[in-house]
């Protein structure tokens, strides 16, 4: 049950702390932990068959003697202890916590997790170690891991008074919560706690790749690989366990940026801001630990401890989101019209509430920014069939572009949630779903994340493991480097932001070659270079409404003059390296001469902006882009089907 506003200010006194349960859930936190670290070390000690039965160990309750089985079996013990403890937590949260869903949700949740995590340990050692079920395993047991962390936090959040659950409002645990953190700030921490346990979930799956598939000396040096950056991508384990690295890398933006962005509040949030500095301290723990491992030749001590912080990271990153999930309402003194970047525009007064206005379907589908992903598919299969001659499988391409369109879907979707407060004050994006009071922000940020998640599983199942990584390190750059950081501090937000946009040539190629090879990385820059005057174009265009917004675009910081020269040089820029496709013989005399008549026509739009100062000029150039990039990825297709 909701706490009303009236029950939150119930002081302590009035209250009565269910410490049971908290103890209970602090328990099972703990035993899974445990579990989750003793299973590491059942499989990198080779104990996964100690014991080759299932539930008994050799025929026996208790095990002969021998390393091995002992080993197993201790997993074993354990999980008995986690179920025991889990069993309790249902039974408390349905019996005390029913009208509560924040406790007993996850609570059923836990208990239906570890029953699967029970039978995949069946399965596994009844198929005698399947690597796609261990990995599961590792998967489900760190879900069981999280719903526990659920419970246990907002076991700390409620009390009981006069009969009700209702959310605990003593000062000390509404700093913890963070609500006195104004609100557009809390979600921007909020959506960094969620994208650093997002990503070090996938690094910790990722890890457990390496492992299962006997990648963990691909590469025995670190920080290099093969003594070099990027290492040679023709070994299949080398781009495991390069991809994994890549992927840490990756995981790091958003640790550090959440870090950054806790500190700020450590005044009216310390536990919040202290929690971040631990969640960044595991992570370069991890850091160190894995490249100790390698260098050290897989010593087992390090290798527990590899998995033990990479969870103990993922606990913190889950209780820290659901701490500012959970937080109360803001108490700055400022009325909520006021706040900057807050205020209702008066042409949404009255807007539809969000269940009416439109057909779900229609406003998750605007959601997504469909004409967005339109474009990134584009250059995906265009660069798909680059790679494949003009020949690839229709599974192959089928399932990368689903993987592709839901990896931009999710990114888009978050960017929504993010840019909530900047979107209703701008006429071009004022009708979006969440400004528009259609779609509850928190909806749309779960649409995100699942679609995210998604990509991320169908690309690695279907396409590849470095395909899926790439795609991911897309959402994670647009969402947390571009929107979260960059779009909203720098004019030259969208020439370093436009490295997400280039991502999906990336993706297409890899997943039909498994490697990223120069070509790849020219259609890369190709993109990147083509979005700095795409964008400026349309910045030109509605300049009114990022300064309405305080988005420091181009136009709005250094004025319309500034950015049609960064147009015209960025487009300089980008038709050379066009050119450098067939300097360099990657592409022959059919891509040259379509390109030199594309790059002719943007040229002439680039130069006419200079010269025309008006917004028609802006709107050509802003049109024919559009339309320029698939048609230049189109000549390249052309021509690489003709040399084939």
């Amino acid at each position: 049950m909701a706490a009303s506003p009236e029950s939150r200010r119930i002081s302590p006194a009035t209250g009565k702390v269910d410490r049971g349960l908290r103890a209970l859930t602090l328990a099972a936190v703990a035993a899974t932990f445990v579990l989750i670290v003793v299973g590491g070390i059942v499989r990198v000690t080779g104990s996964g068959l100690g014991c080759p039965d299932w539930p008994t160990c050799h025929g026996y309750l208790i095990p002969p003697p021998g390393r091995e089985p002992w080993i197993e079996f201790s997993h074993r013990l354990v999980a008995g202890v986690v179920s025991v403890l889990v069993a309790a937590i249902v039974v408390a949260a349905w019996r005390s916590y029913r009208s509560h869903p924040a406790i007993l949700r996850p609570a059923l949740a836990a208990a239906g997790a570890l029953i699967v995590q029970i039978l995949l340990g069946a399965v596994t050692v009844v198929l005698e170690l399947p690597p796609l079920a261990v990995w599961i395993h590792l998967g489900t047991a760190l879900l069981v891991f999280a719903c526990l962390i659920v419970v246990a936090t907002n076991a700390r959040l409620v009390e009981w008074s006069d009969g009700q659950v209702v959310e605990r409002s003593d000062g000390r645990m509404a700093e913890g919560a963070g609500g006195r953190i104004e609100a557009r700030l809390r979600s921007r921490i909020l959506a960094l706690a969620l994208a650093s346990a997002i990503s070090i979930l996938v690094l910790t799956l990722l890890g457990a790749t390496v492992v299962n598939t006997g990648a963990s000396l691909a590469c025995p040096d670190w920080p290099l690989c093969l003594s070099e950056i990027v290492p040679p991508l023709s070994d299949p384990l080398v781009v495991v366990h390069f991809t994994h690295r890549f992927a840490a890398l990756a995981t790091g933006i958003p640790v550090l940026l959440f870090a950054v962005e806790a500190r700020r509040v450590r005044a009216q949030a310390p536990r919040v801001s202290l929690g971040a500095l631990i969640l960044l301290g595991l992570f370069v723990a991890q850091i160190v630990v894995g490249g100790l491992t390698a260098l050290w030749s897989l010593p087992l001590i390090l290798r527990a401890l590899h998995l033990a912080v990479a969870a103990a990271a993922w606990g913190v990153a889950v209780a820290l989101a659901v701490v500012l999930a959970r937080s109360g309402p803001v108490t700055s003194e400022v009325p909520a019209q006021e706040r900057p970047g807050r205020a209702e525009p008066a042409s949404n007064v009255g807007a539809a509430h969000p269940s009416t206005g439109g057909s779900a379907f229609k406003k998750y589908l605007y959601l997504t920014k469909p004409w967005i992903i339109a474009l990134l598919l584009t250059t995906t299969l265009a660069s798909m069939l680059i790679a494949g001659r003009g020949s690839v499988s229709l599974p192959l391409a089928a399932f990368t572009l689903i993987g592709g369109a839901l990896a931009s879907a999710g990114a888009n979707a978050i960017n929504c949630y993010v840019d909530r407060d900047i979107d209703g004050l701008m006429s071009r994006t004022k009708n979006r779903p969440i400004p528009r009071h259609q779609l509850d922000p928190r909806r749309a940020l779960a649409f995100g994340l699942v679609a995210s998640g998604a990509s991320f599983a169908i690309l690695l199942v279907f396409v590849n493991l470095l395909a899926a990584t790439l795609a991911v390190f897309g959402i994670i750059y647009y969402v947390f480097v571009y929107t979260l950081w960059l779009k909203r501090s720098t004019p030259h937000n969208i020439v370093i932001g436009g490295i997400a946009g280039a991502v999906p040539p990336l993706v297409g190629w890899a997943a039909v070659t498994g490697r990223v090879d120069l070509l790849a990385l020219y259609l890369f820059l190709i993109v990147f270079y083509w979005t700095p005057p795409h964008t400026w174009a349309l910045a030109i265009l509605v300049r009114g409404d990022y300064e309405k917004a305080n988005v420091p675009m181009l136009p709005v910081v250094r004025g319309e003059a500034e950015t049609r020269r960064h147009i015209w040089l960025y487009s300089l820029q980008m038709v050379a390296v066009t050119l450098l496709l067939f300097a360099f013989h990657m592409l022959g005399w059919v891509y040259l001469a379509l390109a030199l008549v594309l790059n002719g026509l943007f040229l002439w739009y680039a130069y006419r902006l200079t010269r025309e100062m008006d917004k028609p000029a802006a709107r050509r150039l802003y049109k024919f882009s559009q339309l320029y990039l698939a048609l230049l990825f189109v000549a390249m297709v052309v021509d690489a089907s003709a040399l084939a």
